[in-house]
């Protein structure tokens, strides 16, 4: 529901600013119409529209306050405060004002029938003017030949005669007769609307109010397409002086414009004229859309050097701000340094062209000449020595262990735990293994496009004491991604992120094709009838996919490393796995095959993502004809597996599995040390020079969204809410998190302990984590395209700094 909510505020946003553009348009020719028909018929149209304008108002204001209440208030405080209250100020202005009198020159009115004059008599349509004609002659009055002006106070401080500022009371005689004479031609249509009537159209009461609510509206469609980060108090305040100033200069304007048209034998200015100001206006708004545009292009512009740790304020989540700790460096947070390793690893990186198992060939940055990357298994308790070489890759390479809470100097993000290491250059990474579990490890220097082109491979860490492997055991990592393949040198059709097909930064081209591995295709594998099998699912790329598991029933035995607790059997049902994440499948082959494929996410052929995200089944692009990868098991070579049923139910982890023994991380009754909240936007907008779809974090891009504070055991609570378009997969560094809720659900299931917690739009979610490992962590979206173009914050720790900067100038870019 709050998704639908979400969209349709936008819709209606957009809707009610149309509605309101034509509206106040409206209002502003009426008194231009060449004949009294046409008025009556325009003020007619002008009446049915802004009522309708009205009617989107209200409708907007209604899902406003919908999605407020669904998301405890604070989740929509921005669209309150700045696009529904004044919008709802000035449309009651206008049904104040306006409305009413539209409605007297429509000639809907009684009187306006009974005198023939559209209006309440010869003052018709000039709201507080007398209904003379037809009004008994007082005794002792003034004679008829003439009308006595009388100064009518009105709503904008105005009075005065049409023309002059006051309204004219007019009493019976030839006078009278005269104007009802000329009121009977502009029943008919034959003659051009009186003074009278022209002045009463120009009325700024009917005028300013509806244009001023057209800036309301234009305002509160800007804020909701792009809406500023908190606090809002100022930005209510100069909304709130806008519309003052523009209502006042309006009035001034629509004063003048009324006394113009009521003086007898006006007539609307030639089409020449007409072509000029407008030629004039419009060149006018070219200037200053222009100059807006490169204006707000050159303060998007990126540092050259920027301090990744302190790059903006802090929030606290409620608890105390900065101490005065002595500063430890996130270069002295590093693994055990003595000691012989125990596994050792070697990966270079270079840049090649390496050929798919179906023959396509792919323009790749690997990881030791491989697609994916090597795997790694290691024992849980063992010392690792990972030695990074990069040989070609010029942009720089790091490698993040993802999922594997490693010592922060050994995180590996480009300027923020290290330097990337540039061509020629070596880094050594020390960590022990200290939990077991699928995890993987990927590059995070320019991570959208570095791993989008292969640097990445799988992590196993096994506990052989603990969970020893059958000996006739199947244990097969399957790593998904989509693979640009073809001509990608152009940047092609397939852009990959929704940023880089407005601006064109890192975006791969060529058509996509999703892969096990380097296998586009079906694989087969003979597996014999009884054998356990364990499938360690990795989605190595930005979208959730999901995954459908047919010929046996099974068991989802881990989640991003975390054993579930007492699993339960799963049969016909679908896995959504998040960008980054991981599921571990077990299940004993049965005596027919097993398949394991990827549903709704076909090898997408040549299509543009462009603002389409990742689509509700988590490809890329359009998708083409080709049949999804696919690994079969088992027992001889002919046997055939089921296929996908597509329209089974999805996997819930949020009720899977049992707990044991009292729920982890339960706050004590001063509750929790931290509470953030984090809503997750997208905006169009400028950044770091260029134009595309701004993905935010409380409605704010990286380096401006503040880093999150916390102490040294401080146990902290962060709510997400996804306000925007597309799956947001967030990702902390060091930590495991723990989901407490989603949508006010509580989570009953096993534990769900997560390191990359995909929240689809209009989903909200409760987690928790222990502040346990000291440092400057990342905090993202991983969809790395997101991440690339703004939904990137820091966990701080107070007392902790960075000596390592990003920004052009250092050569460490990390997304």
């Amino acid at each position: 529901m709050v998704e639908n909510l979400f969209e349709q505020n936008l819709l209606w946003a957009v809707l009610a600013a149309v509605c309101w553009l034509f509206a106040a348009r409206g209002a502003r020719r009426l008194a231009t119409r060449p004949h009294s028909r046409a008025l009556r018929r325009r003020a007619r149209l002008g009446l049915a529209l802004l009522t309708t304008a009205l009617l989107t108002l209200t409708v907007r204001a209604a899902l406003a306050v919908a999605l407020a209440a669904e998301t405890d208030w604070w989740g929509a405080t921005d669209f309150l405060l700045l696009a529904v209250a004044p919008q709802v100020a000035a449309g009651a202005v206008v049904t104040w004002l306006s409305v009413p009198a539209y409605w007297r020159l429509t000639g809907w009115d009684q009187g306006a029938r009974r005198s023939g004059v559209p209006g309440a008599g010869a003052g018709a349509g000039v709201p507080g003017a007398g209904a003379g004609a037809g009004r008994p002659k007082a005794e002792g009055a003034t004679p008829a030949s003439s009308a006595v002006p009388a100064p009518v106070p009105s709503a904008f401080g105005l009075a005065g005669p049409a023309g002059e500022g006051t309204t004219t009371l007019t009493e019976t005689g030839p006078a009278a007769a005269e104007v009802g004479s000329a009121a009977q031609g502009e029943v008919q249509g034959a003659a051009s609307p009186t003074p009278v009537t022209r002045s009463a159209a120009a009325d700024p009461r009917l005028v300013v109010p509806v244009r001023v609510g057209g800036v309301a509206v234009g305002l509160g469609a800007l804020f909701t397409l792009h809406p500023p980060a908190p606090p809002y108090t100022g930005f209510l305040v100069l909304e709130m002086t806008l519309l003052a100033l523009a209502a006042s200069g309006l009035v001034l304007l629509q004063q003048r414009r009324r006394a113009a048209v009521g003086v007898p034998g006006w007539r609307p200015a030639s089409r020449g004229r007409r072509l000029v100001r407008a030629l004039a206006v419009v060149t006018c708004g070219a200037l200053l859309v222009a100059g807006g545009y490169g204006l707000a292009a050159r303060e998007s512009r990126l540092p050259d050097r920027m301090a990744t740790a302190h790059h903006h304020a802090y929030d606290t989540g409620g608890g105390p701000g900065p101490g005065a700790a002595p500063a430890r460096s996130v270069a002295d947070l590093t693994g055990p340094s003595t000691g012989a390793a125990d596994r050792r690893f070697t990966l270079t990186a270079s840049a090649r062209t390496v050929r798919l198992a179906s023959g396509e060939t792919v323009d790749a940055l690997t990881f030791n000449g491989v697609l994916p990357g090597p795997e790694l298994r290691v024992e849980k308790g063992e010392l690792v020595e990972v030695t990074l070489v990069n040989q070609d890759v010029t942009e720089g390479v790091t490698v993040h262990w993802h999922g594997v809470d490693v010592p922060n100097a050994e995180d590996g993000v480009a300027g923020v735990t290290q330097d990337a290491v540039r061509p020629g250059g070596r880094h050594v990474y020390r960590f022990r293994a200290n939990r077991t579990g699928t995890f993987w490890y990927h590059a995070h220097q320019q991570s959208s496009s570095a791993v989008a082109r292969g640097l990445f491979g799988a992590l196993v860490v096994t506990d052989e004491a603990r969970q020893p492997t059958p000996p006739d055991g199947v244990d097969r990592t399957v790593v998904a991604h989509a693979w640009s393949v073809g001509d990608t040198r152009g940047g092609g059709s397939a852009v990959r992120g929704s940023g880089g097909a407005l601006s064109g930064r890192n975006g791969l081209g060529g058509d996509l094709r999703t892969a096990f591995g380097d296998d586009t295709g079906e694989r087969r594998e003979r597996v014999a009838a009884g054998t356990p099998v364990r499938l360690r699912l990795v989605n190595a790329d930005n979208c959730p996919r999901t995954y459908a598991l047919t010929g046996t029933s099974f068991k989802v035995a881990a989640i991003d490393g975390n054993e579930v607790s007492a699993p339960t059997d799963l049969d016909g049902t679908l896995l959504r796995v998040a960008g980054g994440g991981r599921y571990d499948l077990t299940f004993r082959q049965p005596r027919g095959a097993v398949r394991l494929t990827v549903t709704g996410d076909a090898n997408a052929g040549a299509g543009s993502q462009g603002f389409e995200g990742c689509g509700e089944d988590g490809a890329y692009g359009t998708h083409g004809t080709r049949e999804s990868p696919s690994l079969i098991l088992a027992p001889d070579a002919t046997a055939e597996a089921p296929a996908a049923d597509t329209d089974a139910p999805l996997f819930d982890p949020l009720h899977y599995g049992t707990a044991t023994g009292p729920r982890p991380l339960t706050p004590g009754d001063d509750g929790f040390d931290r509470d953030f909240r984090m809503v997750l936007g997208n905006s169009v907008g400028f950044y770091d020079g260029a134009p595309m779809m701004l993905w935010t974090v409380n409605n704010a891009v990286y380096p401006d969204i503040p880093s999150l504070l916390v102490q040294e055991g401080d146990l902290v609570r962060v709510t997400f809410l996804n306000r925007s378009l597309d799956d947001h997969p967030m990702h902390l560094h060091g930590h495991r998190m723990l989901v407490l809720s989603r949508d006010g659900e509580r989570a009953d299931g096993s534990p769900w302990w997560t390191d990359t917690l995909n929240v689809a739009p209009g989903e909200r979610y409760e987690i928790a984590f222990r502040a346990d490992n000291p440092g400057v962590w990342a905090d993202h979206c991983h969809n790395l395209d997101h991440a690339r173009d703004g939904m990137v914050l820091h966990l701080a720790y107070d007392g902790v700094s960075s000596p390592y900067e990003t920004g052009a100038s250092t050569g460490n870019t990390p997304e």
